[in-house]
């Protein structure tokens, strides 16, 4: 099982501050490729693994994957 872990980041001008949660639905190299993200308590989408390409279900992430998707990367390092 994994556990969620928090997430900060400026973009654009404004700071974001929240939570991912990592879902069990998937693994590659025995990690998660989808996620919860919560940024300012608001749920924002998820975002998903493909390949070595990050993507999203939602419109208010988009702007922001290749972003949230490093701080993943980063985290399981």
């Amino acid at each position: 099982m994994f556990n969620q872990f928090p997430i900060n980041f400026r973009y654009d001008g404004k700071q974001y501050d929240g939570q991912i949660r990592p879902l069990q639905t998937e693994l590659q190299r025995r990690l998660p490729t989808s996620f919860q993200v919560f940024l300012n308590h608001v749920y924002c989408g998820l975002i998903r693994r493909k390949g070595f390409e990050w993507e999203t279900d939602s419109p208010k992430c988009a702007v922001m994957v290749d972003v949230i998707g490093n701080h993943i990367d980063n985290w399981y390092e």
